[in-house]
């Protein structure tokens, strides 16, 4: 029991960490990379079942791609230029999860290498999911006046490949992002 109680106070030091894409766009608070895990595995849930891929495996995948960054950090897409992120990541992770009980360390690893793969339908799924919530929090803060977040969708958008990635993507494209809301005011 120690080293998943270790584990999850280690994941809990992700919600205090933030994602270093944004440093460049001038960005005061982004978001956490727990921020981020969150929605990348609601996402990759959502995109699983419209695609009818195995959902609990590529919630799996998300929740486990980047918890690597708790002992190496966010490393932004400039500073992977010079860096073999991917490998080193690996290396954390099976740091991190080796003496894990019950093959939950195993799962979990065999898991995010199938993702970084991307050959698998889940694989490709959870990628999207992936880039779509790096998407939907560059939408989010272009709407509140980082217009060069647009960059960031105008860049990554060709990497999505499944259909309903791309749907999603089109009507992130078509609404401001707190168009959520508009409608459910009680008007009494």
């Amino acid at each position: 029991m120690k080293s998943i109680a270790k584990l999850i106070f280690e994941i809990g030091t992700l919600k205090r960490m933030k994602r270093a894409w944004l440093k460049n766009e001038g960005v005061s608070n982004p978001e956490s990379v727990a921020d981020h895990i969150y929605r990348t595995a609601v996402i990759g849930y959502l995109v699983a079942k419209m695609e009818r891929a195995d959902a609990d495996k590529v919630m799996k995948m998300c929740l486990f791609h980047d918890i690597a960054e708790v002992r190496i950090g966010d490393i932004d897409k400039i500073a992977q230029r010079y860096i073999e992120k991917d490998e080193v990541e690996m290396k954390i992770l099976e740091d991190q999860l080796k003496n894990l009980p019950f093959s939950v360390g195993e799962e979990a690893m065999d898991a995010v290498k199938e993702m970084s793969q991307k050959i698998t339908k889940e694989a490709i799924i959870a990628k999207d999911a992936d880039i779509l919530e790096l998407l939907f929090q560059a939408k989010e803060y272009a709407d509140i006046g980082h217009t060069g977040c647009l960059y960031w969708i105008e860049k990554n958008s060709r990497f999505l490949k499944t259909e309903s990635a791309k749907n999603i993507l089109a009507e992130l494209s078509s609404m401001n992002s707190t168009d959520w809301w508009k409608g459910l005011e009680n008007l009494k």
